[in-house]
């Protein structure tokens, strides 16, 4: 690799994708997210854990919370519970204090991004287009784009529903469309990609109800708006149910045999909107837009040419990575966040990548006091810390345990003639070891958990939980 930037084609190119791979999708929860934050959930010696705890968590994850059930409830607080215990079990460790001091602020950024991620949450209204297409695919022999603009007339001369209708059945060469004289999915157009914007585009510049020819990759479309409408997220579901019970209806009428059955198209109905609130929650569109306009008032610059791996070994550091307002953090001031002697070239790619550049812009953002002051922001600052000491706290443990070779010859004599092959011990032993320190590490987890609830008392109010509120 001649240079760490090398994947750094664009400035704004590989942060959007470094945003797109730590996103976490945060979301608006319920009206009611406001009240009870102070209920005690579960308690420990010498804490607890409280139901603001767990609506910032979910807050966090992606999931609507209205999704959230009891016992995903239970699963989230038990682990809180278990990464504050085990940051209590290593409040003693000096070595491990030591790494968390210096790897503070590494999470804190982590906290920092996340929170810009919810302040700049996609929560305006939904924008979905009615649509209404005939296909004429295109043939390499003869230019038949005349064709589908003769349909397109005639389509606007039509004069009732019915024979716009009849007349896109008979003439679409798209089965699909045909089921449905046309009339696809309510397609929303303000989320984020858009896979239909070649045509939603060109459809929300031209008159409403009119059919216009669009030209696409191996087909004409021919095709009009025949609405838009904006919608909260709680309208979703009410707004397919109503176009799937149609859809069932025309069908019926069209003397198609097979049931739909309302809990069928509710069900579907409820699988859009679902689909549409996920993708609308882990839109980064605004703050990716925020980002930019900050690279741009800033003056930022990445040092593509000289930065290598190279540069981090350099006592010196004095190599530059980044440059805002004429001023240049180098590689010194990354070590200050990161022990760069412990990460290889493409761990440390991606925390530059993933979280140091993006906060680097965001710290000199207007909103950035805002969004430090908030109770999410202070959460996941702790959040990190926890989960990170939680996971020095197990790696421990598991490397205590040991696979003895009692265990080694009982794998073995079980397993000699049929996964073996009647290889002798000494052949596979090492082979066994691993699958045995393998096993002990799926249940380790499980294990660890057990021990720090009984040690520390942890208990959950399971009355307090309830599937309706978070």
């Amino acid at each position: 690799m001649n240079s760490l930037f090398t994947l750094f084609r664009s400035n704004t190119g590989k942060l959007r994708q470094a945003l797109a791979i730590l996103s976490v999708g945060l979301i608006v929860l319920a009206s009611s997210a406001c009240s009870g934050d102070g209920e005690v959930l579960a308690t420990y010696d010498g804490g607890e854990v409280t139901r603001g705890d767990m609506r910032r968590l979910v807050e966090a994850s992606g999931q609507p919370s209205e999704k959230i059930t009891t016992a995903q409830q239970n699963e989230i607080l038990k682990m809180l519970g278990t990464y504050r215990l085990a940051a209590l079990e290593m409040k003693e460790d000096q070595d491990v204090q030591n790494w968390l001091e210096q790897h503070s602020e590494l999470l804190e950024r982590k906290a920092l991004l996340r929170s810009f991620q919810h302040h700049f949450r996609a929560n305006d209204p939904f924008q979905l287009m009615s649509i209404q297409i005939a296909i004429v695919r295109k043939d390499p022999n003869r230019d038949r784009k005349p064709e589908a603009e003769d349909l397109a007339r005639k389509l606007n001369e039509l004069g009732s529903e019915e024979e716009i209708a009849k007349l896109v059945i008979e003439a679409s060469e798209s089965q699909e469309t045909k089921m449905n004289a046309g009339k696809i999915v309510p397609h929303c157009i303000s989320c984020s990609p858009d896979l239909l914007e070649f045509i939603t585009r060109p459809l929300g510049e031209a008159e409403k109800g009119k059919f216009i020819v669009i030209d696409a990759e191996n087909a004409y479309y021919v095709a009009r708006r025949i609405s838009t409408e904006e919608l909260e997220a709680n309208e979703l579901s009410p707004f397919y149910q109503e176009y799937f019970a149609g859809l069932a209806q025309r069908a019926k009428d069209a003397g198609i045999k097979q049931e739909i059955s309302p809990a069928m198209i509710e069900s579907q109905a409820q699988q859009y909107a679902d689909r549409l609130i996920r993708s609308q929650s882990q839109s980064n569109e605004k703050l990716m837009a925020h980002i930019d306009e900050l690279e741009k008032k800033h003056e930022f610059k990445l040092n593509r040419e000289e930065l290598k791996p190279d540069s981090f070994a350099d006592e010196s550091g004095q190599t530059w990575i980044l440059e805002l307002d004429g001023k240049k953090k180098t590689v010194a001031d990354f070590r200050k966040i990161a022990d760069t002697s412990l990460l290889n070239s493409q761990t440390l790619l991606q925390i530059l990548q993933n979280i140091y550049i993006p906060t680097e812009i965001l710290r000199l953002s207007p909103d950035y006091e805002e969004v430090v002051d908030t109770d999410l922001y202070a959460f996941l600052s702790q959040y990190y810390k926890n989960e990170a000491l939680a996971g020095r706290y197990i790696q421990k443990s598991i490397e205590k345990m040991q696979v003895t070779d009692e265990q080694i010859q009982e794998y073995y004599n079980l397993r000699k003639h049929n996964q073996f092959n009647g290889q002798p011990l000494a052949a596979v032993k090492e082979t066994i070891r691993q699958q045995l320190q393998q096993a002990q590490s799926q249940t380790a987890v499980q294990t660890i958990q057990d021990e720090l609830f009984k040690k520390y008392n942890f208990e959950i109010d399971r009355e307090k939980l309830d599937s309706e509120e978070i």
